[in-house]
């Protein structure tokens, strides 16, 4: 099958530009799958930061944050990004036990998300939290928790580019504009 010049134009105009989106960026080791803290800089202020086989959210381990509310601990990644590009970051928390406790996530300093004196307990399962955050080269996400009572986990940490709607609209139309040309050449061949 022969491709005509426009099939071509679009299928590289798509690579370029769904390729580099999808490799800008990546949280090392976000499912502390390695078992360890390999891309991850553990803070204990108050209390040990361990990863636990239990619970966890997806794979065999997760992240342990506890900390007292008077030293809550944290968890940090510096992060390789694209200048100005728009992420989303996406994590799930579970915030076991009683009160005080705590949870923030930062990105550079600024909370993108935070909750205090979360009603928990051992019947309360994950939590899913998903932000925008802009690029601005190399970037500092952390977590800080305390939970005096027991403890906060985290798991499943990712960073990614959204998929504006826009370019699945601009590959079927380069895609209607290939089956278009294909079907005049056939109805110029056929006469």
């Amino acid at each position: 099958m022969k491709l005509t010049p426009w099939i071509a134009a679009g299928a590289l105009v798509a690579a370029t530009l769904l390729t580099p989106a999808a490799n800008a960026a990546g949280i090392v080791n976000g499912s502390f799958e390695t078992g360890d803290f390999t891309g991850w800089v553990p803070n204990e202020v108050s209390y040990p930061v361990y990863i636990v086989t239990s619970p966890v959210q997806d794979g065999a381990y997760a992240a342990q944050i506890a900390g007292y509310a008077s030293g809550p601990d944290t968890l940090s990644q510096t992060v390789a990004t694209t200048l100005g590009q728009t992420y989303t970051l996406s994590f799930w928390y579970w915030q076991d036990g009683g009160t005080p406790n705590g949870f923030d996530a930062s990105w550079n300093g600024t909370s993108v998300f935070s909750q205090v004196d979360i009603a928990g307990g051992t019947n309360v399962a994950y939590e899913h939290v998903a932000v925008s955050v802009v690029g601005t080269g190399s970037d500092l996400l952390r977590f800080t928790a305390y939970n005096d009572p027991a403890f906060t986990y985290v798991d499943n940490v990712s960073l990614s580019v959204p998929e504006p709607a826009s370019w699945a609209m601009m590959l079927a139309g380069f895609g209607g504009m290939g089956m278009a040309l294909r079907a005049r050449r056939r109805k110029v061949a056929a006469a």
